[in-house]
């Protein structure tokens, strides 16, 4: 192209150098120079040959990758909703990362060839590579379209792809495509692939997986106290004839304003239930408090935070005072008790019993030490007391082994440390006129204790299958897919339900 004259200006660097004479003058050691001059410096700047030739496609939101070093930051979000706006920009660059940006802009063309118009009918060639009066000399290729994570391809009729130039429509250069896609396939790891053939030479580029989610919520949070069936309340209250003869003023037209137990979370019933019934946690507990009544906790201890004073829509609200509180304390603690041995008398075990096995008969019953030994069941018959006992009993003195590690139970003596209430001359099989054997179940009662999240609401999908704390906290981990839909939707990008 030829040669310009370049004014550089270059100055010594002196933050990396302690120079007494800068430090005796004040001068701050942290500005980058003092008395810079310049300097003058030729350079031929050359024009590259910008073919598709070993190229590749780069896929990313905004055509932003970074040079030589790949920058992820503007990776395909891995967060996406069902006919929601994909925007794209496929970038052609070089090996090293470099972008081709005097590349004409990526789109399908087609060289054409006039051809004259046709004599007798006896002289007519039949071309079979036409359009109209055409003969099609070249014919460059663009193919948009999605993969599945086993390699399969989402359908045309299942998703739709158009360019989003904008404002840059009037420029032919730049070497990318810029575009949005659409799907409505709800799958996880999918992929976008664009193929580019001109001249015969295809260049391919594949983005980063992402996923396409359902437009309705990810996940249905559902707080205690986010069960009131209000409808069903009214039609208890509602005791006059002329109003239980009328089921359309109580469910469609009272019903639809207060909703039920499986409406939406902000519907007036749930809503104005869920504040009373919890009125004391979300105002005045600091483990459970919302964002505002928390700050208006710390203000009264005269304690110095920072405060940014958003204001946020009600949905968005509920949602980050949900989030604010501590995952453990949203999963609440399960009961851990095992001490249910007593049925009651009821044959299921269902409520009562759950911890006590079948009966283990002490004339045949074996028990092993080791690792195969388990707790049993010591029911005391004066009292009615149940005792958990340990059968791993390799500190006794005087254990009638029968195998390796098995021994009977008809053999017990007091060495063996269970420490049974009964006199102690009572060894062997006579052991059963005091106790009971039953094997030990080992399960716990299971109920949430302090709970927070209602997980015994079957409308709830919220954190029933959390498995760390990194899928919640995470980029694109659970916080954030419930945050991205709740803007989503109330942003029109998508229509939730």
């Amino acid at each position: 192209m030829g040669e310009h004259n370049v004014i550089l200006f270059a100055a010594f660097e002196p933050r990396i150098f302690l120079d007494p004479e800068s430090v005796g003058i004040g001068f701050d050691p942290e500005l980058p120079t003092i008395n810079a001059g310049p300097a003058t410096i030729s350079y031929t700047i050359s024009a590259r040959t910008e073919t598709p030739e070993d190229k590749t496609l780069s896929i990313t939101t905004n055509g932003i990758t970074g040079f030589i070093n790949p920058l992820s930051s503007f990776n395909i979000p891995k967060i996406n909703f069902v006919n929601q706006n994909i925007y794209f920009t496929a970038k052609m660059v070089d090996l090293s990362g470099t972008p081709l940006k005097r590349y004409p802009v990526l789109e399908s063309s087609v060289e054409l060839l006039k051809t004259q118009t046709p004599g007798p009918v006896d002289e007519l060639v039949q071309v079979q590579n036409t359009i109209e009066d055409f003969i099609i000399v070249d014919e460059g290729g663009l193919d948009v379209f999605l993969v599945r994570s086993d390699g399969t391809v989402v359908l045309d009729g299942e998703s739709t792809y158009r360019t989003n130039y904008g404002d840059l429509t009037a420029s032919s250069g730049g070497g990318y495509l810029k575009g949005i896609i659409q799907t409505s396939v709800a799958d996880t790891d999918l992929r976008l692939q664009v193929n580019y053939t001109s001249g015969g030479v295809t260049v391919s580029g594949t983005s980063t997986p992402f996923d396409v989610y359902p437009a309705e919520p990810i996940y249905d949070i559902r707080k205690i106290g986010e069960d009131n069936n209000q409808t069903q309340n009214y039609k208890a209250l509602a005791t006059q004839p002329v109003l239980q003869r009328e089921p359309i003023f109580m469910d469609e037209l009272l019903g639809q304003i207060v909703g039920d137990n499986n409406s939406y979370p902000e519907t007036l019933g749930i809503k104005l239930h869920e504040k009373v019934s919890n009125y004391v946690a979300n105002i005045n507990d600091p483990d459970y408090a919302n964002v505002n009544s928390l700050n208006s906790l710390v203000n009264q201890l005269s304690m110095t935070l920072d405060e940014y004073n958003q204001q946020f829509p009600p949905s968005l609200s509920r949602l980050i005072d949900i989030l604010s509180v501590s995952v453990s304390r949203q999963l609440g603690s399960k009961n851990q008790f095992q001490g249910n041995y007593d049925t009651k008398g009821y044959i299921s075990k269902e409520f009562y019993g759950k911890n006590r096995g079948d009966l283990l008969p002490i004339e045949t019953t074996l028990l092993e030490t080791g690792a195969n030994s388990k707790n049993i069941l010591a029911y005391e018959k004066f009292s009615n007391q149940y005792k958990l006992v340990n059968t791993n009993i390799l500190s006794a003195t005087d254990i009638d082994y029968t195998s390796h590690n098995a021994y009977p139970l008809s053999a017990y003596n007091r060495s063996w440390g269970w420490g049974l209430i009964m006199p102690n001359t009572i060894t062997g099989i006579d052991i059963n006129k005091y106790y009971k054997f039953y094997d030990f179940i080992d399960t716990v009662e299971g109920s949430y204790l302090q709970k927070f999240i209602d997980f015994d609401n079957q409308n709830n999908t919220y954190l029933t299958s959390l498995t760390s704390y990194n899928q919640y906290i995470d980029k694109w981990g659970v916080a954030e897919k419930v945050i991205s839909h709740n803007l989503y939707t109330n942003l029109g990008l998508i229509s939730g339900s």
